[in-house]
């Protein structure tokens, strides 16, 4: 899981993804490319003179595209798929599918759908994280951006659901107002700059340039992430359901395109259960409700007739003057298992042998009870002439098998060794 601290310290080495964020192609050059293995799979690290590709950081997940052969046509064989980006020593390592040469220019292209939903989500983070702790005083510990809903860290141990609505009825007005979002570079910590600017906080070693991301007017943090230019383009957010975690609280959250898709997958849900319920939403809450009930009761009742069934097959049991007694119930039922165990016990500890087998072919379940010293060491033997495996001790072994036609084989091995 990405985890981004929000005093997180900008890197010394500002990437062309970083500097323009919305730049979809770019030219560059293959500085190294070293093959690796991942598990069975071949893979090549490349390292280009500058990307448009942003490495894993600051809880943000890197981006993805493609590296081409600017000298050659467009042809798949000339394209090099990018399936990771991480930083390592202030240069950012691509991951890439085959290898390429040093030296070699290559054009590099974002997928911008990945690259454009995590901006969204990334600066609705910020917005959310400023709106939180200027209007509630809700510090961000730590936030991660998911592949279906990210979530922030919030120092509460707990936010109602009024302080919910309201915290994103305010994040969707300073969206609708469409305030500019900019990206300050100051040289380093020292820097007169920044002193002036609004932050969280900053490492005693960090060293090297301090990138500020600033929401004019609202917020400005250091941050190493692509962001975008104006809130509009976050489009909207929504807040989602809430965790507890460490004395803390986890704020889901989606933005922008991840909107729509939630209200679209929601109205598909709702399609089904319209169908299956023969009801319209506002009327879904209490028939589930009524529904849980009757399961229930319903259960109970199946309980209490499933240990009366078990008590009228112990007693025609007991008036057998066979000394291997068995049943099989087509269906697996703890209940009845449980209950005829009880009943017969007086009966299979002295003087007999039982066999309860449960299940159909393909999932079967077996007890076998009877005196200790003839269970433990018939046991085993048993379960082999089911064709299943168990295990046991003081006179009870249990197990599973697979085939039910086995079970008069199993029979028969049992009342010529006892």
């Amino acid at each position: 899981m990405l985890v981004f601290r929000r005093y997180y310290s900008s890197v010394k080495m500002l990437l062309k993804c970083q500097q323009e964020p919305f730049l979809r192609e770019f030219e560059s050059k293959v500085l190294s490319c070293n093959e690796i293995k991942k598990g069975k799979k071949k893979l090549f690290e490349v390292v280009l003179e500058d990307t448009i590709l942003f490495a894993e950081g600051g809880g943000q997940p890197c981006d993805h595209g493609v590296l081409s052969l600017t000298s050659c046509d467009n042809s798949p064989s000339n394209r090099v798929n990018v399936v990771d980006v991480q930083r390592a020593e202030g240069q950012a390592v691509h991951t890439v599918s085959a290898a390429v040469k040093p030296g070699q220019n290559v054009t590099v292209s974002v997928d911008w759908k990945r690259r454009y939903d995590h901006m969204q989500q990334h600066t609705g983070q910020h917005l959310l994280s400023a709106v939180a702790e200027q209007k509630y005083q809700y510090d961000t510990v730590s936030w991660n951006l998911g592949l279906k809903v990210s979530h922030v860290e919030l120092n509460t141990p707990s936010l109602e659901n009024n302080i919910k609505i309201e915290l994103e009825q305010e994040i969707n007005r300073l969206i609708q107002l469409g305030l500019p979002v900019v990206t300050h570079l100051y040289t380093d910590k020292n820097d007169p700059a920044l002193s002036t600017a609004h932050t969280r906080g900053l490492p005693a070693d960090h060293t090297g340039p301090v990138r500020v991301v600033q929401i004019k007017g609202i917020d400005e943090n250091m941050c190493c992430g692509t962001h975008l230019t104006s809130l509009s383009q976050i489009q909207m957010i929504k807040l989602l359901h809430t965790e507890s975690k460490r004395g803390n609280t986890l704020l889901y959250f989606v933005c922008g395109d991840r909107v729509l898709e939630t209200l679209q997958n929601a109205l598909d849900v709702q399609v089904k259960l319209n169908t299956l319920l023969s009801s319209p939403p506002d009327k879904f809450a209490p028939l589930v409700e009524k529904m849980g009930n009757d399961s229930r009761m319903y259960r109970k009742e199946a309980e209490r007739a499933n240990e009366e069934i078990a008590q009228l097959h112990a007693e025609r049991l007991r008036e057998s003057k066979d000394r291997v007694l068995h049943i099989h119930r087509d269906n697996i039922n703890q209940e009845y298992s449980l209950t005829i165990q009880r009943e017969l016990r007086p009966i299979y500890e002295e003087e007999k042998l039982f066999l309860l087998t449960m299940g159909e072919t393909g999932s079967a379940q077996f007890v076998f009870r009877g005196p200790p010293d003839v269970v433990d060491k018939m046991g085993k033997e048993l379960a082999a002439k089911l064709g299943g495996k168990g295990g046991g001790r003081d006179g009870k072994f249990q197990g599973k098998f697979t085939d039910t036609s086995l079970v008069d084989l199993a029979l028969k091995f049992l009342k010529e060794s006892f």
